[in-house]
Formats: C-alpha cells, structure tokens, sequence
C-alpha cells in the first residue's frame, strides 16, 4: 500500500518535528524543503530556553510535553540540555497567588519542581540581582535552555533516520492544486508532487500560504539579543530570568547563562509591536538603541555585575499570528495544507507539541494537547478572516 506523500516546507524547528513526527508513524512519505540551509531562519537566532512556567493549564501542557520531549533527546540522542533553572518575576502580592495556581497546574502535568520564591529567596539564589520593585518569583528548577541549531539538526537527523528526505536549498517558488487535491510544487531542485503539504515556513509562512492558495496572516517581526560579557566569573550557574508578564503589552528583560563569562539578554513579548520585517532582508545584527536599552534594564536588575560590558548582538525574527498563538491544523478553506504557523518567540520550546498535533491531525486522530477549540485551531483564521470582511 502506497504511503501519503507529505511535503513540509520550512527547516527550522517548526518543520523538523513535524517531519520527525510524521516519519515515525510509518504511514507518510516525508519531504522536508529549506530555501537554505536547516535552522537558516529564526531557529539558529533563538536563545533556546524551555520552560513550563506560565498561568493557563493549557500553555502549561504544550510546554510541559515539549520539556519533556528535549529530556528524552539529551537523554537517548545526545541533546545538550542546560537545565539551569528558570525564574519568572512578580511585581505584586497578586502575580504570586497566580504562580501558586501555576504550580498547582504544574503538577497535574507531572511537573513538581516548580515553587514560589520570595524576595530574599531569589536574592540568594542570585546575588547579583536587585528586586527593589519586585516581591518575588516563580521558580522552574528543572527548566533549561538549548542551543536552536543544534537542536533542530538533531531533529533533522532523526528524521532522516525515520526516513524522511530533506532537501535544502530548495525554496518553493510556484504550486499547482489539482482538481483532485494533490499539488504539484515547483521549487529550486526541480518538481514535487504531494497529496498533502504543511507550512512550517516561519517568517516566509504568509508567502507559502499564498504559493498554495492557503493564505495565513503571519506577521514577521523583528527581535533582538546580545551578549553580556562577564568581568569576572560568577562561580555559579545562573538561573535564567524572564521579567516579563504574559498579555501585558509590555516587553520584559529577559537574560540567561551562555557561559562561564558569558550572559545572553534581550528584550522578550508575545504580542505583535512592531512593523512586519521582510525576512530576506532585515538588518540582522544589533542596533545602538536596543544595546542602550539592556544597559539600563540590566543595570537596574543585576547592578551586582560589577564590570560586565555588552558584547554582540543580533536579531532574528518572530513569526506572530494575529492573536499572538501558533496556528496549528488543516487550513480551513484548504484542507490539503496543513498549518504549522505563528509561534512568535516560543517556536523551540513549542515544537514538540505543534510536531505532534499536526501528525495526530493527519493520522486521523483527535489531537491530544491542541486539537479542535484549543488556542491553536486553525479553524479561527477562517472566523477572523470573515469578521474582517464584515
């Protein structure tokens, strides 16, 4: 019996478990396209972290699968998993009962570290670290961070294993849909045929949809990071800290440990606050302004960094959905593509979950994490896109 030919297009994270996952059912002939080289996009820019410390018990259970999953790879597949620990800040009494709620959410997923740590607590933990305007934080201990091109090669390879074919360099440029759904995909290396295809595009995910005459709105923004670059040894690993609330508009400092003289930092949200970039031509370095914006966060957050200076910077892109949430299923005017979108900044530590639903989708199975009604449903781009013609 003929396998279903499955084209996934896009290799970054996104695409890679997706692949990873299909090809392991033994059900699908898998094919990977990357207009480059794996991990060219916004994988290999990622700062890597992986964590479960959110509010919603459903974001918890993404998360929690997708730690999970890393935690398998470094153990079985040689995966460098830091796990540093993860500390998410309160600025008020009522940001911590939330994160009591968190860890009680935590738990049903089988995640029993975390705990709530108050003001002294977090001192101690780092003693570089100033919490004048903040009581305390929420604390993953078993959270971590990996690095995004390797992670994604690791993918790539298992895939392979499962017997998927990656073809790089091999950008999608035109897309015939037949009458009997199947599509007919012109790209650099030649013609491919598939019955079904899924975009995991990224920040090109807007103009794969198009090619396919699956339209998606995914907003490709920029973002920025930069090294710290320690006087002195800290003596310690440090914890990751994100200072960020979810929802609130705002951007927070976020920082982590790179190295034993090193600190990565940035500036993290999950809303869409900027003009769409055009991911084949962003500046991809740092800019003066941002530098002198982590300067003063990181001076009023960890003054106890006594001659650390700030070293190079860069920037990749988050790929937003409207509503600041993957899009994962079968497109809802098009169900020969299947959607594998909109990430944003979480696309690393998400891609285990979105890899899974699209393949339960396709083996015709009800997904398990984010299937119909969850957060991620394809079907509501099709309920916003009508809302807007109204």
């Amino acid at each position: 019996m003929s396998k279903t030919r499955v084209i996934v297009i896009g290799g970054g994270a996104l695409g890679f478990s997706t692949a990873l996952h299909l090809a392991e059912t033994d059900e699908f002939e898998v094919t990977v396209l990357e207009s480059q080289h794996i991990a060219e996009g916004s994988s290999s820019r990622s700062i890597g972290i992986v964590e479960t410390q959110y509010m919603s018990s459903f974001d918890i259970a993404v998360r929690a699968f997708g730690l999970r999953f890393v935690g398998h790879l470094a153990e079985n597949e040689g995966l460098t998993l830091n796990r540093n620990g993860y500390l998410r800040l309160a600025s008020n009494d009522a940001a911590l009962e939330a994160f009591q709620r968190s860890i009680a959410l935590q738990r049903e997923q089988g995640i029993t570290g975390p705990r709530v740590l108050i003001r002294s607590e977090v001192e101690k933990l780092i003693p570089q670290i100033s919490l004048h305007d903040r009581v305390g934080a929420l604390y993953g201990p078993s959270d971590g961070y990996l690095d995004g091109h390797l992670y994604t090669n690791l993918l790539a390879d298992l895939a392979r294993r499962a017997g998927a074919t990656v073809l790089q360099q091999a950008a999608l440029l035109g897309a015939e849909h037949a009458a009997d759904g199947t599509y007919r995909l012109q790209t650099r290396r030649g013609k491919l045929a598939a019955d079904i295809v899924v975009n995991a595009a990224g920040g090109w995910a807007g103009r794969v949809g198009d090619l396919l005459d699956a339209p998606v709105e995914v907003k490709p923004q920029r973002h920025q990071a930069i090294t710290v670059a320690l006087s002195q040894s800290l003596g310690y690993v440090m914890p990751s800290v994100m200072d960020y609330v979810p929802g609130s508009g705002n951007p927070g400092l976020y920082f982590r440990h790179e190295n034993i003289d090193k600190l990565f930092a940035g500036l993290h949200i999950e809303e869409a606050v900027e003009s769409a970039a055009d991911p084949d031509t962003y500046f991809q370095s740092g800019d003066q302004w941002f530098a002198e914006q982590i300067a003063e966060a990181l001076a009023s957050r960890l003054p106890g960094l006594e001659g650390a200076g700030l070293g190079s910077g860069w920037a990749g892109i988050y790929p937003m959905s409207t509503d600041h949430q993957p899009i994962v299923g079968p497109h809802p005017e098009n169900p020969s593509v299947l959607l594998a979108v909109g990430a944003g900044g979480n696309g690393i530590q998400l891609s285990p979950a979105i890899g899974k639903t699209v393949s339960e989708y396709l083996t015709g199975r009800t997904p398990s994490l984010a299937g119909p009604g969850s957060p991620w449903d394809a079907a509501r781009i099709a309920r916003s896109s009508a809302t807007a013609a109204n």
